[in-house]
């Protein structure tokens, strides 16, 4: 039997965070947000292998981007702007943010080995995406997310 993915080990930590070869690895990142709160979305890297996109949700209230407004947004590295500036709008306090590709034509998330490894800069988090297809490579997705109050 080989290496447990990063989902097997995710599975068994009962927990969304683990170390893999060295590297804190999340299922998601959460960052602290309020009513009102701008979060802006760089797109800074993508693998032109699959669509790969950025996945956000509140855990109450809506996010709003381009006057629609939606529990969850996906930003799809095929279909969207290299920079979305979204706001949270109700009560909300934590944004969760995670990552998935199309393969297939299939929406897939959380398998394999998907995780997220981040990093602080002074302008944000920068979040180093693996998709679950294949080894995990932490350069599928990079994106910076900026939260501004």
């Amino acid at each position: 039997m080989g290496e447990p993915t990063i989902a097997e080990l995710l599975e068994n930590s009962d927990t969304d965070t683990v170390n893999h070869r060295g590297r804190v690895v999340r299922a998601l990142v959460r960052l602290p947000v309020g009513d009102g709160t701008a979060v802006t979305v760089e797109r800074l890297d993508v693998s032109d292998t699959r669509p790969q996109a950025l996945k956000l949700a509140v855990n109450e209230g809506t996010l709003s981007v381009n006057g629609h407004d939606a529990a969850v947004i996906a930003l799809w590295s095929d279909t969207s702007p290299s920079t979305v500036e979204l706001r949270v709008s109700g009560a909300s306090t934590t944004l969760e943010i995670w990552n998935a590709w199309s393969f297939g034509g299939i929406d897939s998330a959380w398998t394999g080995n998907a995780g997220i490894v981040t990093r602080a800069t002074d302008d944000g988090t920068i979040l180093q995406c693996s998709d679950g297809v294949g080894p995990a490579s932490f350069s599928d997705l990079v994106v910076q997310v900026t939260i501004r109050r």
